[in-house]
């Protein structure tokens, strides 16, 4: 009985181990208007073959003969041959244009040709496959007026996504290490290949020694007026507390409630995946924007527009 059950265990993880291989190897391809080598019913998870085409067509990358390796269950370039006059993708730096589906592009097919941002276009916008060759190519330059990347600050981040080049008129904002005050323009804008003057993140002051105690602690809300009445003690450094519970309807995320100076701004995690709502502490109360991503407040300018105060 314990022999005939062993052997049904073993049979099913067979079968299964035998599945798993069977998932990764990859099946002969149909190759028309070619042959490879070596030609076998299947190949097994990293194994490779060569290929070649007939006369009139060659395969779908560069050179007369290409190879191609199963990777878990599929050929890794797919092998294909293609009219001898075809256009394989042409590279151009710092350019974008439609991709073909097929990975290959007919005689006599243009692609419209864009640069990226921080570049210009010198040549014709619109190259065309001739006789294999794309004629004639543009080529994407450095525009003057563009920036490199934004000067490194002490103790700061940049919350914007990291670009080698920004284009004329570009904004980037800094953020403050935690513990650390802001002095200066957090937002900082490429003008004729410069950026403007950016901030400085100096040590806090309340981290230089000052131990704040129960008095020094402002009520959740971050209107001083609402703390110990009559205690006669101004608070040395905090004069908000942004406590993220009580403001949850502006969509913020639940944080531990933190201090915050005169005139500082913060940002804080909205509930909302990689977006972040702008905080600023001013006569003692606290000013909100929206929740907006990196990009919009890179793009959209009420996304730096205070609303409501508390």
């Amino acid at each position: 009985m314990c022999a005939r059950y062993l052997g049904f265990v073993l049979l099913i993880w067979f079968a299964g181990v035998t599945h798993a291989q069977n998932e990764n190897v990859c099946r002969a391809p149909v190759l028309n208007g070619g042959y490879y080598v070596p030609e076998k019913e299947t190949y097994l998870n990293k194994a490779e073959l060569t290929y070649a085409c007939d006369s009139g067509l060659k395969p779908v990358v560069e050179g007369w003969w290409a190879r191609s390796r199963c990777e878990d269950g599929n050929w890794v370039h797919k092998p294909q041959c293609i009219d001898q006059n075809a256009c394989l993708p042409p590279t151009i730096s710092h350019g974008k244009y439609d991709k073909a589906e097929d990975g290959w592009y007919k005689e006599r097919y243009s692609i419209l040709v864009q640069c990226d941002d921080g570049y210009e276009r010198k040549g014709n916008s619109r190259p065309r496959c001739r006789s294999g060759t794309w004629s004639p190519l543009p080529v994407c330059e450095r525009r003057r007026d563009s920036c490199s990347e934004p000067p490194k600050i002490s103790h700061a981040v940049i919350i914007h996504q990291y670009k080698e080049v920004f284009s004329a008129g570009s904004e980037v904002q800094y953020e403050c290490e935690e513990g650390y005050t802001r002095e200066g323009n957090n937002i900082i804008i490429c003008e004729r290949g410069q950026w403007t003057a950016g901030p400085t993140c100096n040590k806090s002051s309340a981290d230089q020694g000052h131990s704040a105690s129960d008095t020094d602690v402002q009520p959740e809300g971050g209107d001083r007026r609402e703390s110990g009445a009559g205690s006669g003690k101004q608070p040395e450094g905090a004069f908000c507390v942004m406590n993220a519970a009580r403001y949850a309807h502006y969509g913020l995320a639940a944080a531990e409630p933190e201090n915050m100076w005169e005139g500082q701004d913060k940002y804080f995690s909205c509930i909302a995946r990689d977006k972040y709502i702008r905080v600023r502490c001013t006569n003692r109360r606290l000013d909100f924007t929206r929740c907006c991503d990196g990009n919009e407040f890179q793009s959209f300018p009420d996304c730096y527009r205070f609303g409501e105060s508390y």
